[in-house]
């Protein structure tokens, strides 16, 4: 009899597993939103208040470039785009091709990404969060980890005061 195969892992898990970093992944419905993470997920206000959110934006001429920041702060586009050394106007949003070429979807957007091309500009305040939650890459999984791991571990770091509370 043949035992039942495992469904393949989101990608931050698979990079976390492969650098020996500790972690925990969460499984839950599939998350696009800040109500969607409330109401479809047993994280506490507190786990939510401990979480990096990602967004992904493409521009020129670095390619593309994800931004972390503290789960409950705004992301100030100046200050990204002046981290990277482009014009505000150059910031586009990532679409859905995009980031599946990274192997992620919306909602689930992950600052741990295996193409050593793309940009990870992380808020200030992140490599001093400790434990957060953030995303795996997929939207119906939360990767729960060190933060300083997880800046460690991004291809291209950059810090910046890139967030608004």
């Amino acid at each position: 009899m043949e035992s039942p195969s495992l469904p393949p892992a989101p990608p931050a898990a698979l990079l976390l597993s492969a650098a020996d970093i500790a972690f925990e992944l969460h499984r839950h419905e599939a998350i696009r939103t800040a109500e969607d993470i409330r109401t479809r997920t047993a994280f506490t206000e507190q786990e939510r208040a401990s979480s990096v959110k990602t967004m992904a934006f493409v521009t020129v001429p670095r390619g593309m470039v994800l931004a972390a920041v503290p789960g409950l702060a705004r992301i100030r586009y100046g200050p990204l785009a002046s981290a990277l050394g482009v014009h505000r106007s150059v910031l586009k949003p990532a679409d859905e091709e995009v980031l599946r070429q990274l192997d992620m979807e919306p909602g689930g957007v992950s600052p741990l990404c295996a193409d050593p091309g793309v940009t990870v500009v992380f808020d200030s305040a992140v490599p001093l969060m400790g434990r957060v939650l953030c995303g795996s890459g997929w939207a119906q999984y939360t990767v729960e980890a060190e933060s300083a791991d997880i800046v460690r571990l991004a291809p291209n770091a950059l810090i910046a005061d890139i967030a608004v509370p």
